[in-house]
C-alpha cells in the first residue's frame, strides 16, 4: 500500500519523463487506484480557487458532481484511447496500464488551479498570459502520455501521438470541471 507522499514522489517523477517510475507503473496493475487519487486531488484542486472566493450556498453540491464528472470523463478518455491504440493502431496495450498513465498526466491539471490560486492572492496576469500557461499544461499533459506510452510500451511514436491527441480531445470535450479552464 502506497501512501500518499509515495504517490506524490511517482506523479513528481513522472511528470519529470522519468523512465524507470514509468516503466514501474505502466507494469503495475495496482497503480490504478494511485491514478484515481491523483485524478481525483487534481480536480478537487481545480475547485478550490471556486470554494475559497464564493459565497454559494451549493458549493458542496458542486465540487462533488463536478469531481464526479471530470473522473468519468476521465476513465472515457482513457478507454477511448485503449480502444484507439487497440483497434486502429494494433497495438495489445494493457487497459489498466493505460487508465494509470492517462491518471498520472490529469494530475497535471493541479498546476492550473496553483495558477489560479496564486493570481488571485498575488496579482492578476492578464487574459493572454493565462491562456498560455492553460496550453502550456495542456501541451505538458500530451507529451507525458506520449513519452510514457513510447518509453512504458515502446510503441511507435505516430500512434502515441494520435493516441494522445484523442485523449486531449475527448478529456476536454466531455469534462465540464476543464471546460471551466479554456
Amino acid at each position: 500500500m502506497n501512501t500518499f507522499k509515495d504517490v506524490w514522489k511517482q506523479f513528481k517523477l513522472f511528470i519529470r519523463f522519468d523512465s524507470e517510475t514509468i516503466l514501474k507503473i505502466s507494469q503495475d496493475r495496482y497503480e490504478t487506484g494511485n491514478a484515481f487519487l491523483v485524478v481525483t486531488i487534481s480536480l478537487l484542486a481545480l475547485y478550490a480557487p471556486i470554494f475559497l472566493n464564493s459565497n454559494l450556498s451549493n458549493i458542496f453540491d458542486l465540487i462533488f458532481f463536478g469531481v464526479l464528472d471530470g473522473t468519468f470523463s476521465w476513465v472515457f478518455s482513457s478507454l477511448v484511447m485503449w480502444f484507439a491504440l487497440g483497434r486502429i493502431f494494433k497495438e495489445n496495450i494493457d487497459l489498466n496500464a493505460v487508465v494509470t498513465i492517462t491518471g498520472y498526466s490529469h494530475g497535471l491539471i493541479g498546476f492550473v488551479a496553483l495558477w489560479y490560486v496564486i493570481q488571485s492572492s498575488l496579482m492578476n496576469f492578464g487574459e493572454r498570459i493565462n491562456q498560455v500557461f492553460i496550453l502550456l499544461i495542456i501541451f505538458w499533459i500530451y507529451m507525458t502520455v506520449s513519452k510514457s506510452l513510447e518509453s512504458g510500451f515502446f510503441i511507435e511514436k505516430r500512434n502515441t501521438r494520435v493516441a494522445s491527441a484523442i485523449f486531449i480531445f475527448i478529456l476536454f470535450w466531455t469534462s465540464d470541471p476543464l471546460k471551466i479552464i479554456i
